[in-house]
Protein backbone atom coordinates (compact mmCIF):
# COMPACT_ATOMS: atom_id res chain seq x y z
CA UNK A 1 0.00 0.00 0.00
CA UNK A 2 1.16 3.54 -1.28
CA UNK A 3 1.87 5.87 1.53
CA UNK A 4 0.06 9.33 1.88
CA UNK A 5 2.78 12.33 1.69
CA UNK A 6 2.90 15.22 3.85
CA UNK A 7 2.95 18.40 2.24
CA UNK A 8 3.55 22.18 3.14
CA UNK A 9 0.73 23.92 4.37
CA UNK A 10 0.26 26.85 1.75
CA UNK A 11 -2.40 29.56 3.64
CA UNK A 12 0.89 31.87 5.25
CA UNK A 13 2.81 34.61 3.96
CA UNK A 14 5.83 34.16 4.34
CA UNK A 15 8.63 36.35 3.34
CA UNK A 16 10.50 35.81 -0.14
CA UNK A 17 13.46 33.76 0.62
CA UNK A 18 11.33 31.24 3.04
CA UNK A 19 8.78 31.00 0.17
CA UNK A 20 11.80 29.53 -1.72
CA UNK A 21 12.48 27.43 1.04
CA UNK A 22 9.10 25.63 1.43
CA UNK A 23 8.79 25.21 -2.10
CA UNK A 24 11.94 23.61 -1.82
CA UNK A 25 10.86 21.16 1.30
CA UNK A 26 7.61 20.77 -0.50
CA UNK A 27 10.13 18.99 -3.56
CA UNK A 28 11.50 16.95 -0.58
CA UNK A 29 8.41 15.47 0.15
CA UNK A 30 7.50 14.87 -3.59
CA UNK A 31 10.17 12.59 -4.04
CA UNK A 32 9.28 9.02 -4.35
CA UNK A 33 11.25 6.18 -2.55
CA UNK A 34 12.40 5.10 1.18
CA UNK A 35 13.60 8.34 3.67
CA UNK A 36 16.34 8.38 5.73
CA UNK A 37 15.75 9.86 9.12
CA UNK A 38 18.59 10.48 11.05
CA UNK A 39 18.57 10.89 15.08
CA UNK A 40 21.95 10.44 16.21
CA UNK A 41 21.26 11.31 19.98
CA UNK A 42 22.55 8.57 22.40
CA UNK A 43 19.67 9.08 25.14
CA UNK A 44 16.57 7.08 25.23
CA UNK A 45 14.77 10.36 26.72
CA UNK A 46 16.39 11.99 23.72
CA UNK A 47 14.35 9.73 21.41
CA UNK A 48 11.09 10.12 23.25
CA UNK A 49 11.15 13.91 22.91
CA UNK A 50 11.45 13.66 18.94
CA UNK A 51 9.03 10.46 18.98
CA UNK A 52 5.92 12.56 17.67
CA UNK A 53 7.39 13.70 14.59
CA UNK A 54 9.62 10.89 13.96
CA UNK A 55 6.18 8.58 14.51
CA UNK A 56 4.55 10.78 12.05
CA UNK A 57 6.95 10.60 9.60
CA UNK A 58 6.54 6.24 9.86
CA UNK A 59 3.18 6.56 9.40
CA UNK A 60 3.55 9.02 5.79
CA UNK A 61 6.67 7.73 4.72
CA UNK A 62 8.79 4.36 3.82
CA UNK A 63 11.23 5.04 6.66
CA UNK A 64 14.62 3.98 7.66
CA UNK A 65 15.53 5.39 10.97
CA UNK A 66 19.33 5.80 11.81
CA UNK A 67 20.16 6.15 15.29
CA UNK A 68 22.55 4.67 18.35
CA UNK A 69 20.87 1.49 19.36
CA UNK A 70 21.62 2.80 22.97
CA UNK A 71 18.33 5.07 22.42
CA UNK A 72 16.43 1.57 21.80
CA UNK A 73 14.41 2.27 19.18
CA UNK A 74 13.79 -1.67 18.67
CA UNK A 75 11.87 -0.72 21.69
CA UNK A 76 9.92 2.83 21.71
CA UNK A 77 8.86 1.81 18.00
CA UNK A 78 8.36 -1.97 18.74
CA UNK A 79 4.92 -2.08 16.73
CA UNK A 80 5.56 1.14 14.41
CA UNK A 81 9.06 0.19 12.73
CA UNK A 82 10.22 -3.41 11.76
CA UNK A 83 14.05 -4.10 13.20
CA UNK A 84 15.21 -4.47 9.62
CA UNK A 85 14.05 -0.57 9.16
CA UNK A 86 16.55 0.34 12.14
CA UNK A 87 20.46 1.30 10.92
CA UNK A 88 22.38 1.45 13.88
CA UNK A 89 24.82 4.44 14.10
CA UNK A 90 27.38 2.89 15.49
CA UNK A 91 29.77 5.93 17.02
CA UNK A 92 31.39 7.05 19.85
CA UNK A 93 28.83 5.63 21.94
CA UNK A 94 29.83 7.95 25.50
CA UNK A 95 33.35 7.93 24.87
CA UNK A 96 33.68 4.02 22.62
CA UNK A 97 34.57 3.86 19.65
CA UNK A 98 32.23 1.80 16.72
CA UNK A 99 32.63 0.83 13.30
CA UNK A 100 31.34 4.08 12.46
CA UNK A 101 34.21 6.51 13.76
CA UNK A 102 37.21 7.71 12.13
CA UNK A 103 38.00 7.87 7.91
CA UNK A 104 36.95 4.14 7.72
CA UNK A 105 33.90 4.18 9.71
CA UNK A 106 32.22 7.40 7.38
CA UNK A 107 32.83 5.54 4.80
CA UNK A 108 31.26 2.36 6.27
CA UNK A 109 28.85 4.99 7.13
CA UNK A 110 27.97 6.38 3.53
CA UNK A 111 27.54 2.49 2.37
CA UNK A 112 25.19 2.17 4.97
CA UNK A 113 22.92 4.59 3.55
CA UNK A 114 23.32 3.63 0.23
CA UNK A 115 22.28 0.33 0.97
CA UNK A 116 18.72 1.82 1.64
CA UNK A 117 18.32 3.15 -1.94
CA UNK A 118 17.00 6.16 0.30
CA UNK A 119 17.82 9.89 -2.51
CA UNK A 120 16.49 11.82 0.13
CA UNK A 121 17.08 11.97 4.28
CA UNK A 122 15.49 13.99 7.30
CA UNK A 123 18.86 14.99 9.42
CA UNK A 124 17.33 16.07 13.04
CA UNK A 125 21.08 17.57 13.91
CA UNK A 126 23.57 19.33 12.37
CA UNK A 127 26.70 17.07 12.68
CA UNK A 128 29.47 18.03 9.83
CA UNK A 129 30.62 14.40 9.39
CA UNK A 130 27.14 12.69 9.16
CA UNK A 131 26.20 15.73 6.33
CA UNK A 132 29.56 13.96 4.11
CA UNK A 133 28.34 10.91 4.81
CA UNK A 134 24.80 11.69 3.37
CA UNK A 135 26.56 13.32 0.39
CA UNK A 136 28.80 10.51 0.05
CA UNK A 137 26.05 8.26 -0.31
CA UNK A 138 24.68 10.24 -3.15
CA UNK A 139 21.65 11.27 -1.60
CA UNK A 140 20.25 14.24 -3.41
CA UNK A 141 17.68 16.05 -1.29
CA UNK A 142 18.68 16.42 2.37
CA UNK A 143 16.83 18.47 4.71
CA UNK A 144 17.76 19.31 8.40
CA UNK A 145 18.49 21.24 11.31
CA UNK A 146 21.40 23.56 9.57
CA UNK A 147 22.34 25.04 12.75
CA UNK A 148 24.40 26.93 11.02
CA UNK A 149 26.54 24.95 10.31
CA UNK A 150 25.66 22.67 7.02
CA UNK A 151 25.46 24.01 3.57
CA UNK A 152 22.85 23.09 0.94
CA UNK A 153 20.01 22.23 2.33
CA UNK A 154 16.66 21.16 1.38
CA UNK A 155 14.29 24.16 2.89
CA UNK A 156 14.19 26.33 5.68
CA UNK A 157 16.58 25.65 8.82
CA UNK A 158 16.80 26.62 12.37
CA UNK A 159 19.52 29.15 13.21
CA UNK A 160 22.69 28.93 15.62
CA UNK A 161 20.44 30.09 18.82
CA UNK A 162 18.23 26.87 18.12
CA UNK A 163 21.04 25.43 19.38
CA UNK A 164 20.29 26.18 23.12
CA UNK A 165 16.40 25.70 23.47
CA UNK A 166 14.89 21.79 23.80
CA UNK A 167 14.38 19.43 21.70
CA UNK A 168 10.97 19.58 21.83
CA UNK A 169 10.69 23.24 21.21
CA UNK A 170 13.57 22.83 18.51
CA UNK A 171 11.48 20.25 16.86
CA UNK A 172 8.11 22.11 16.75
CA UNK A 173 10.26 25.26 15.32
CA UNK A 174 11.46 23.38 12.36
CA UNK A 175 8.24 21.56 11.49
CA UNK A 176 6.71 25.34 11.38
CA UNK A 177 9.31 27.41 9.51
CA UNK A 178 9.02 24.25 6.95
CA UNK A 179 5.47 24.98 6.93
CA UNK A 180 4.86 21.48 7.56
CA UNK A 181 2.26 20.45 10.09
CA UNK A 182 2.94 19.25 13.35
CA UNK A 183 1.88 15.56 14.23
CA UNK A 184 -1.67 15.31 15.16
CA UNK A 185 -0.85 12.22 17.62
CA UNK A 186 1.32 13.92 20.15
CA UNK A 187 3.70 11.35 23.14
CA UNK A 188 2.75 8.13 23.46
CA UNK A 189 4.06 4.61 23.86
CA UNK A 190 2.70 1.76 22.48
CA UNK A 191 3.33 -1.00 25.07
CA UNK A 192 4.51 -4.10 24.44
CA UNK A 193 1.95 -7.22 24.73
CA UNK A 194 4.23 -9.98 25.90
CA UNK A 195 5.83 -7.67 28.41
CA UNK A 196 2.76 -6.26 29.79
CA UNK A 197 2.10 -9.98 30.56
CA UNK A 198 4.96 -10.49 32.25
CA UNK A 199 5.45 -7.64 34.24
CA UNK A 200 1.66 -8.58 35.40
CA UNK A 201 2.42 -12.08 36.39
CA UNK A 202 5.90 -10.66 38.20
CA UNK A 203 3.69 -7.95 40.50
CA UNK A 204 1.04 -10.84 40.60
CA UNK A 205 3.35 -13.51 41.70
CA UNK A 206 4.72 -10.47 44.60
CA UNK A 207 1.20 -10.08 45.74
CA UNK A 208 1.40 -6.14 44.27
CA UNK A 209 -1.44 -4.37 43.07
CA UNK A 210 -0.38 -2.40 40.11
CA UNK A 211 -2.16 0.49 40.42
CA UNK A 212 -0.62 0.76 44.34
CA UNK A 213 2.67 0.59 43.03
CA UNK A 214 5.01 4.15 42.95
CA UNK A 215 7.77 4.01 40.91
CA UNK A 216 11.04 5.75 42.02
CA UNK A 217 13.66 6.48 39.66
CA UNK A 218 16.69 6.78 41.31
CA UNK A 219 19.73 6.72 38.72
CA UNK A 220 20.67 9.01 36.30
CA UNK A 221 23.55 9.42 33.84
CA UNK A 222 25.48 12.32 35.84
CA UNK A 223 25.98 12.38 39.55
CA UNK A 224 24.79 15.77 39.76
CA UNK A 225 21.31 14.39 38.92
CA UNK A 226 20.72 11.62 41.40
CA UNK A 227 19.27 12.54 44.28
CA UNK A 228 21.05 11.67 47.43
CA UNK A 229 19.93 7.46 48.28
CA UNK A 230 19.63 8.62 51.90
CA UNK A 231 16.84 10.88 51.33
CA UNK A 232 14.90 8.35 48.86
CA UNK A 233 15.28 5.69 51.76
CA UNK A 234 13.51 8.50 54.43
CA UNK A 235 10.89 8.96 52.39
CA UNK A 236 10.12 5.47 51.67
CA UNK A 237 10.67 5.05 55.51
CA UNK A 238 7.79 7.68 56.21
CA UNK A 239 5.69 6.40 53.27
CA UNK A 240 5.56 2.98 54.92
CA UNK A 241 4.33 4.30 58.05
CA UNK A 242 1.86 6.84 57.01
CA UNK A 243 0.58 5.67 53.64
CA UNK A 244 -0.09 1.68 53.71
CA UNK A 245 -2.02 2.46 50.50
CA UNK A 246 1.26 2.82 48.42
CA UNK A 247 4.04 0.17 47.49
CA UNK A 248 7.42 2.25 46.50
CA UNK A 249 9.67 0.09 44.15
CA UNK A 250 13.02 1.09 43.17
CA UNK A 251 13.16 0.98 39.11
CA UNK A 252 16.48 0.84 37.06
CA UNK A 253 18.96 -0.71 35.02
CA UNK A 254 21.64 -3.12 36.60
CA UNK A 255 24.18 0.49 36.77
CA UNK A 256 21.86 1.71 39.50
CA UNK A 257 22.00 -1.89 41.68
CA UNK A 258 24.48 -0.23 43.77
CA UNK A 259 22.34 3.09 44.27
CA UNK A 260 19.44 0.45 45.07
CA UNK A 261 21.57 -1.16 47.94
CA UNK A 262 22.33 1.76 49.23
CA UNK A 263 18.88 2.90 49.77
CA UNK A 264 18.13 -0.81 50.84
CA UNK A 265 20.69 -0.85 53.48
CA UNK A 266 19.51 2.92 55.21
CA UNK A 267 16.47 1.48 55.65
CA UNK A 268 17.63 -1.45 57.13
CA UNK A 269 19.72 0.28 59.36
CA UNK A 270 16.90 2.31 60.55
CA UNK A 271 14.18 -0.84 61.01
CA UNK A 272 12.14 -0.56 58.17
CA UNK A 273 11.07 -2.92 55.67
CA UNK A 274 13.16 -2.62 52.44
CA UNK A 275 11.74 -1.48 49.25
CA UNK A 276 10.29 -3.41 46.34
CA UNK A 277 13.11 -3.59 43.23
CA UNK A 278 12.08 -4.19 39.91
CA UNK A 279 15.27 -3.86 37.59
CA UNK A 280 14.13 -5.67 34.39
CA UNK A 281 15.00 -4.92 30.63
CA UNK A 282 13.66 -1.98 29.37
CA UNK A 283 10.32 -3.60 27.25
CA UNK A 284 8.85 -4.96 30.73
CA UNK A 285 9.94 -1.48 32.35
CA UNK A 286 7.25 0.00 30.20
CA UNK A 287 4.71 -2.22 30.87
CA UNK A 288 5.17 -2.05 34.86
CA UNK A 289 4.93 1.59 34.61
CA UNK A 290 2.16 1.83 32.56
CA UNK A 291 0.16 0.41 34.82
CA UNK A 292 1.94 2.03 38.27
CA UNK A 293 0.18 4.99 40.21
CA UNK A 294 2.89 7.48 39.16
CA UNK A 295 6.79 7.80 38.90
CA UNK A 296 8.56 10.05 41.86
CA UNK A 297 12.63 10.32 40.57
CA UNK A 298 15.83 11.40 38.81
CA UNK A 299 15.45 13.51 35.57
CA UNK A 300 16.30 10.25 33.43
CA UNK A 301 14.57 8.19 30.65
CA UNK A 302 12.01 6.69 32.56
CA UNK A 303 10.81 9.95 33.86
CA UNK A 304 9.89 10.63 30.51
CA UNK A 305 8.72 7.61 29.76
CA UNK A 306 6.27 7.35 32.57
CA UNK A 307 4.86 10.94 31.56
CA UNK A 308 4.38 10.04 28.28
CA UNK A 309 2.57 6.99 29.59
CA UNK A 310 0.17 9.27 31.11
CA UNK A 311 1.06 8.81 34.67
CA UNK A 312 1.67 11.31 37.17
CA UNK A 313 5.36 11.79 37.19
CA UNK A 314 6.99 13.69 39.77
CA UNK A 315 10.71 15.13 38.21
CA UNK A 316 13.28 16.26 40.77
CA UNK A 317 15.20 18.55 38.35
CA UNK A 318 18.66 19.91 38.67
CA UNK A 319 20.74 20.41 36.04
CA UNK A 320 18.37 22.10 33.80
CA UNK A 321 15.03 23.60 33.96
CA UNK A 322 11.88 21.37 34.30
CA UNK A 323 10.53 19.89 31.51
CA UNK A 324 6.38 20.89 30.96
CA UNK A 325 5.53 19.02 27.26
CA UNK A 326 3.05 16.88 29.00
CA UNK A 327 1.01 17.77 31.31
CA UNK A 328 1.94 14.90 33.48
CA UNK A 329 5.33 15.75 34.75
CA UNK A 330 5.55 17.57 37.68
CA UNK A 331 8.29 19.53 39.26
CA UNK A 332 9.39 21.20 42.51
CA UNK A 333 9.71 24.89 42.88
CA UNK A 334 12.45 24.74 45.39
CA UNK A 335 15.76 25.71 42.81
CA UNK A 336 15.92 29.12 41.71
CA UNK A 337 15.54 29.04 38.29
CA UNK A 338 19.40 30.38 37.91
CA UNK A 339 20.74 27.92 39.88
CA UNK A 340 19.96 24.75 38.09
CA UNK A 341 22.95 23.48 36.15
CA UNK A 342 25.28 24.27 39.38
CA UNK A 343 27.13 20.97 40.80
CA UNK A 344 25.48 19.38 43.56
CA UNK A 345 22.20 21.72 43.52
CA UNK A 346 20.18 18.90 43.71
CA UNK A 347 21.03 18.76 47.67
CA UNK A 348 18.34 21.90 48.11
CA UNK A 349 15.70 19.12 47.45
CA UNK A 350 14.94 17.88 51.23
CA UNK A 351 12.88 14.77 51.83
CA UNK A 352 9.91 17.06 53.27
CA UNK A 353 9.74 18.54 50.13
CA UNK A 354 9.31 15.28 48.20
CA UNK A 355 7.15 13.56 50.78
CA UNK A 356 4.75 16.54 50.53
CA UNK A 357 4.66 16.52 46.59
CA UNK A 358 3.66 13.31 46.56
CA UNK A 359 0.77 13.76 49.10
CA UNK A 360 -0.27 16.77 47.01
CA UNK A 361 -0.23 14.50 43.55
CA UNK A 362 -1.38 11.16 45.26
CA UNK A 363 -3.70 11.70 48.38
CA UNK A 364 -4.55 9.34 51.02
CA UNK A 365 -8.04 8.58 50.18
CA UNK A 366 -9.22 6.35 53.61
Amino acid sequence: MKKRRIYIQGDCQPVPDLIQMQADAQEFWQQDGPLLVIQPLVGIGDMVWHKPWIDQLIETQDVYLVTKMASHPQVLFSTTLPKQKIIAFDRNIRGVKGRHDGPLGLWRLARDFKKTGARRALFLHHSSSLRLALSLAGIKYVAGFGLGKNKGLTGAQLSRDDKQIHATQRMKKFWDINGWPQPEKGWHIDVDVASKRHGLARLKDDKIVPTDLLIFGIGAMHEDRCWPANRFADVIANLQKTRPDLVVGLMGGPAERPIAEEIQTHLRQNGHAPAYEIFTNLAEAIAILSTAKGYVGNDTSLLNIAAVLGRPSLGLFSQSPPLTYVPTLHHLDVIKKQDYGQPGIIRQITSDDVRAEIEALWPHHS
